[in-house]
């Protein structure tokens, strides 16, 4: 993490509004895709990113190291994340949600995107959220166990079985064998 950083999380603990626009600012992308990656709504994220950042500046004051800002920071949209699919699974609504934003490529490109957005809205809410934080974030293991609070060999555990269950899942939507 930058010096520069450092002193706008300290600037925002005191309140300073220029300090908590800017690391708004700067960490908006990466709130948005981790909780994009484990809701698969845009308007859920979207929510979800402007409650983790609520509550991240509302208890800046616990955070005990500034350098750990990135990970506390992303622990928090992912618990925010999690609570929400559980609240959608306990309403019993319907799991398919349309499937939003632009696609480069042309059609193949826009077809793989889509066999890959529904391959991941049929993993477990702890298989999708290992692989965003690890495919999409480019989280380490290390910081994986630490967003989420587990053990590492459970973070290597949890990326294998939904590799697995991704490549079975794409290959069926796909057709190939």
């Amino acid at each position: 993490m930058e010096q520069a950083d450092l002193e706008l999380i300290r600037r925002a603990r005191h309140g300073d509004p220029q300090a908590i626009e800017t690391i708004v600012r700067n960490y908006q992308s990466f709130v948005y895709r981790t909780a994009y990656g484990i809701l698969q709504n845009a308007a859920d994220a979207e929510d979800a990113t402007q409650e983790a950042f609520i509550r991240a500046f509302r208890s800046l004051g616990r955070l005990r190291e500034d350098r750990t800002f990135p990970t506390w920071l992303a622990r928090i949209a992912v618990r925010i994340s999690l609570d929400m699919v559980q609240a959608k699974a306990r309403r019993a609504q319907d799991p398919t949600e349309e499937i939003h934003g632009s696609v480069d490529g042309g059609e193949d490109a826009a077809s793989l995107r889509i066999d890959l957005e529904r391959a991941l809205a049929k993993l477990s809410p702890e298989h999708r959220t290992v692989i965003v934080l690890r495919a999409v974030q480019g989280l380490e293991y290390d910081e994986i166990a630490q967003v989420l609070d587990i053990p590492i060999g459970t973070v290597r555990s949890r990326l294998h079985h939904a590799r697995m269950q991704l490549r079975t899942y794409l290959s069926g939507e796909r057709g190939d064998s």
